[in-house]
């Protein structure tokens, strides 16, 4: 053993004796260090192990129970004994402090242990089934995929492919996806799968793999019906549900075709909609969006809204995919000469299951002419056209649309962005925004334009394609703002500046408003009534 290997034992159980630990044993047939305590708090003493992942404790060391194993049915505890006294995420601490982290590892495992003693057993299973999901992936659980929403009317099935063990092994069966009649996956075969609700005192002693002892306990606890499913010869395994705080945890039995000495529990990995915005801590928004332009902005949006929830998706831009537009969209080369909505809907399907998307590729000025905008409960332009973002508001404003419509654009050179969100019937609407305040006169730009009026700030690379210099952080950014202003549903013009690095170097003049705003004299987000213009042809109160 080196020195500094000796050093540290010392340093820990210095540490441990500090902290009134007693040292049963240093363990020196472990790969990592480990050392068998008992300690005395919280009215109990505790047969402990520590555990250093290394010989320092730049990674947390882990507390284990020592009782025999498997442990089943306690909260914070796996079937080896390791106690959960952190998820490891944004957890801070100085690794110097052997005796300080020592402390607090200990006192959290035994806290956690002795809140659970003195828990009733029901308590205890209630809380055991918050955790039934991630206890059995560490026992060594397999996952298998569920991309809908069960529905109990409909039958399920397992889709198993047959796996080779090793280069001469049998071949055995393995679970790939549960389906509800929906076959995806090739090469796997399908079998009718049984769904029984079920509570976690039936399931005592579970573990990732089990043998005809722990199946014949659990037939003897079930009711008649529930064991006239699982014993059905039409069924190869069974869904089950189990309630918890957060709903239900689902997992599959196993047992196949063939009988085999051990079988298998599957955690069950959900992916339909509901399930994953709820993950988010959200919910589901049902509402229909419409994207109206799908470029770097209004692509970011769309993936924006998806995952926050939306529930409906209308993807609206006739246009294909360039090359050139690689280094600031979310579509990739895969996607290059094809079209932008169809792309970005099978994106976003993959994104966020269950969305649902409709790609059509039109324009914004067909699809305003045979009414397809009037329907939507919000309608994000992001045209980069701003006369017909115009035309788009106005046919609301005068129509009468109970829609949000946002405009939203990002301008040259990083120095900002803009989301225009305006409702028929409240004053303030994008052409007040071309209304001189002072004369009431139309103005040629947009007033509150972050750069100076009468500049050129397009580029061409190859002599023809003019193009707007802006990166993927300022479409990011304004698309951010677009999204927010769709899902709070209130009618707002939000915008934000940067830096204007990169203006500076082309020499682009910023414009007073752009000063304001980056000296923050003015605010960045202005109510409709603050910029409505009593003269405006669209909204003039």
């Amino acid at each position: 053993m080196t020195e500094l290997r000796e050093i540290f034992i010392e340093k820990v159980e210095r540490a441990l004796r500090e902290v009134g630990a007693d040292i049963v044993e240093f363990d020196q047939n472990l790969k990592v260090p480990a050392w068998d305590i008992t300690v005395d708090r919280h009215g109990h003493i505790w047969p402990l192990r520590l555990v250093t992942v290394g010989w320092n404790i730049d990674v947390l060391p882990a507390i284990y129970w020592r009782i025999p194993t498997p442990i089943w049915g306690w909260p914070h505890v796996s079937s080896s004994g390791d106690v959960c006294v952190s998820d490891r995420e944004g957890l801070e601490y100085d690794p110097d402090d052997i005796i300080g982290v020592i402390e607090w590892l200990l006192e959290e495992a035994t806290r956690l242990l002795a809140c659970s003693f003195m828990m009733t057993e029901a308590e205890r299973h209630s809380a055991f089934a918050n955790e039934l999901e991630g206890y059995l992936r560490n026992d060594g659980s397999s996952s298998v995929i569920l991309d809908e929403k069960i529905n109990s009317t409909k039958s399920l099935y397992a889709e198993v492919a047959l796996v080779k063990k090793g280069r001469n092994g049998p071949f055995t069966p393995k679970v790939c996806r549960i389906n509800q009649a929906s076959t995806k996956l090739l090469h796997c075969h399908q079998e009718r799968l049984g769904l029984l609700d079920v509570t976690i005192p039936q399931l005592h002693g579970l573990l990732s793999e089990w043998e005809d002892g722990w199946w014949d306990a659990f037939l003897g606890v079930l009711s008649p019906t529930q064991r006239s499913i699982v014993t059905s010869p039409k069924n190869r395994g069974a869904v089950l549900r189990i309630p918890s705080r957060f709903g239900y945890s689902l997992l599959l039995l196993y047992w196949g075709a063939r009988s085999a000495k051990m079988r298998s529990t599957y955690v069950i990995q959900r992916q339909d909609h509901e399930y994953l915005v709820r993950r988010t801590g959200g919910e589901p928004v049902m509402r229909h969006v419409i994207i109206a332009g799908c470029g770097s902005i209004g692509s970011r949006v769309a993936e924006y809204l998806a995952l926050a929830g939306v529930n409906k998706i209308t993807l609206i831009d006739n246009d294909k995919f360039s090359a050139d537009n690689l280094g600031r969209h979310v579509l990739g080369k895969k996607s290059i000469s094809k079209f932008k909505v169809d792309e970005l809907a099978s994106l976003l399907k993959e994104r966020m299951p269950g969305v649902q998307i409709e790609a059509k590729v039109t324009s914004v000025q067909s699809a305003l002419a045979k009414g397809d905008l009037a329907s939507a409960d919000a309608i994000v332009l992001a045209t980069g056209n701003s006369t017909l973002e115009r035309s788009v508001a106005r046919r609301g404003f005068k129509e009468k649309w109970t829609s949000l419509i946002i405009s939203t654009s990002v301008e040259a050179a990083g120095l900002g962005g803009h989301a225009i969100a305006m409702r028929a019937g409240t004053p303030g609407c994008l052409d007040c925004l071309y209304i001189d305040p002072d004369t009431q006169q139309s103005l040629p730009s947009m007033r509150t334009a972050l750069i100076a009026p009468g500049q050129k700030v397009t580029r061409q690379l190859t002599g023809c394609g003019a193009f707007t210099p802006y990166s993927a952080l300022d479409a990011t950014r304004t698309a951010i703002l677009a999204a927010e202003r769709v899902l709070n549903n209130i009618p707002l013009y939000s915008r934000w500046v940067g830096e204007a690095v990169l203006a500076k170097t082309e020499g682009i003049q910023p414009s007073a408003t752009y000063d304001a705003l980056h000296a923050r004299r003015i605010a960045s987000n202005i109510a409709p009534s603050e910029f409505a213009q009593p003269r405006c042809p669209c909204c003039g109160f």
